[in-house]
């Protein structure tokens, strides 16, 4: 057993899908409060105008992506759970084996489907939906690379 196996607590069952919208909503608060700061500062430079202005506005909405798509990575792949999963007491592991975190490739891929899906709108929303209809609750991201979220 590894140092980032042993933190992993028995899954009781399928996360209900309330308790994935509790904590994707925790989730995006602290990214949104955390890298804010910094993207907030970047736009009040790109405010001014100037020849850097689309380059900075760039800049700040990749420092976001990247910012978001690190924390999500980083925590899946050390013990499944993000700050919003451990308020809802749930956590990400692979499907079959719900002992098991995802590991970084897994949870790296895993962490930036869903902005893709969402340039369409539609794959967005059926991606954050199909957990009411599923029987394992997952999404479409989950399905894609073997995770489910399960209650601990």
């Amino acid at each position: 057993m590894t140092a980032a196996t042993a933190d992993i607590v028995e899954p009781l069952g399928y996360a209900e899908y309330g308790q994935r919208v509790r904590s994707a909503i925790v989730d995006s608060l602290l990214i949104g409060f955390a890298v804010g700061a910094l993207v907030f500062g970047l736009s009040i430079f790109a405010a001014r105008g100037g020849p850097f202005a689309n380059l900075l506005n760039t800049l700040a909405y990749l420092i976001y992506l990247a910012g978001a798509t690190l924390y999500y990575t980083v925590c899946y792949a050390e013990g499944g759970q993000t700050i919003g999963k451990m308020t809802t007491r749930t956590a990400v592991r692979l499907d079959g084996d719900e002992e098991r975190s995802l590991g970084y490739i897994r949870a790296f891929i895993r962490a930036l489907i869903p902005p893709f899906f969402w340039v369409l709108i539609i794959p967005g929303l059926l991606d954050v939906l199909w957990p009411m209809w599923d029987r394992k609750h997952q999404t479409l991201h989950d399905k894609i690379v073997g995770s489910v979220v399960v209650q601990v």
